[in-house]
């Protein structure tokens, strides 16, 4: 309903995504079982073994790709704490023309983990909420100096800025939110996009000057780690079978069939062993069992932070989007006011028409892994594509 659309749509909306992207998936997906099986000293399956893939639910595709762990640069060894990976994602914003966060963020805020003999509980799935509607910002993560947490910090970060922005007196307090909830984790992870490129990240000192990484190793790891199978995981099997359970009346004695079956066919991955009604595997993922039917936006998100990287990297900085640096640009920061700062008071189909002068589309994201799609197509010549 908050995108003004039906099941029906909904679903054809994430399919559309699914079928454009399909080609390169399906490279990745063999390129991806052959590196594994040579990995375990297994003939190469149809389908990956879901013990094969370090996700419980194959959602993010980590670790396959050498000489491209960042995670070996932010660490304490490193000079890294969690407070610096902070203080560095709110001077990224500053440096693109944003304020300093208020005070009564660090105040009030809940943004390292537990210390050691104290006895509290916490939730240390990252969030960020925007209290009173004005300008009452506050995040819960458990910062610790890796990357992930370097990345997720900057991602956090985005949906305060977004909060304030659009805290402003043109917004009645009913309408400050974002235009969709896609378009809140969208700018979220706009920031995730941006702050894994290699000129932030060697301005930043997270990597040495020197640091030359193969481009097609660094977009490899990418669309592994952070976009494609999470398209086909999130679009795929997430969306479908909420849609199914929630929407299409799905017998309580087909949970975890259909849910295999999703897995299988979407996403070309399978269980170790054979798996029946006795489990409910869905309700292993947090979102189904405390957050349902709001997945799907963070799939409409990785397709618009695409679209608002590219239109960034081309008409704004006139940089390469594989090789680009958002600090230090205050125009950054001004486009992104421009829609950050309406909230929820346009449609977010004009909203994004005016911000990047197209509909919502997968033609950023195919084009910005159009290399990788042509140097799979070489290394899988010969092999079984699919599954």
């Amino acid at each position: 309903a908050k995108h003004g659309m039906s099941t029906e749509e909904m679903l054809k909306l994430h399919r559309d995504f699914l079928t454009v992207l399909k080609p390169l998936y399906l490279q990745l997906h063999t390129w991806a079982k052959y590196e594994l099986a040579k990995k375990y000293g297994q003939p190469v399956p149809k389908a990956i073994p879901a013990h094969w893939i370090n996700n419980r639910w194959s959602q993010e595709w980590t670790g396959m790709v050498e000489g491209v762990d960042f995670d070996a640069f932010v660490n304490k060894e490193k000079g890294w704490t969690s407070e610096k990976i902070v203080k560095t994602a709110e001077s990224f914003f500053q440096s693109i023309g944003f304020p300093k966060l208020p005070e009564s963020f660090w105040q009030k805020s809940d943004l390292y983990p537990v210390k050691p003999g104290d006895t509290r509980k916490k939730n240390s799935h990252a969030s960020c909420w925007h209290i009173d509607l004005d300008q009452d910002v506050r995040s819960l993560m458990s910062v610790e100096p890796n990357f992930q947490w370097f990345g997720t910090a900057h991602h956090e970060m985005g949906h305060g800025y977004y909060q304030l922005a659009y805290s402003n007196p043109s917004v009645p307090p009913l309408l400050r939110d974002s235009a969709t909830t896609a378009f809140h984790e969208g700018m979220a992870e706009l920031m995730s996009l941006a702050t894994r490129q290699v000129p932030y990240l060697k301005a930043t000192g997270v990597l040495p000057a020197e640091y030359k990484a193969d481009p097609i190793k660094v977009l490899l790891a990418e669309a592994l780690e952070t976009a494609i199978p999470f398209m086909y995981w999130g679009s795929g099997t997430m969306t479908e079978w909420e849609a199914d359970f929630y929407a299409g009346n799905m017998p309580a004695d087909q949970m975890n069939a259909r849910w295999w079956k999703m897995v299988h066919d979407l996403q070309g991955v399978e269980p170790p062993s054979p798996r029946d009604e006795h489990y409910c595997d869905p309700a292993t993922k947090t979102h189904i069992n405390d957050a349902p039917g709001y997945y799907f936006n963070y799939n409409i998100a990785f397709v618009l932070k695409f679209q608002f990287h590219d239109y960034i990297c081309k008409h704004i900085l006139k940089q390469d989007p594989h090789a680009a640096n958002y600090a230090g640009h205050p125009e950054v920061g001004k486009y992104l006011e421009t829609w950050l700062k309406k909230g929820a008071t346009e449609d977010w189909r004009k909203l994004l028409k005016d911000a990047t002068g197209e509909e919502l589309s997968t033609r950023a994201m195919a084009e910005y892994f159009a290399p990788l799609q042509k140097w799979l197509e070489k290394q899988n010549k010969g092999r079984q594509i699919g599954w």
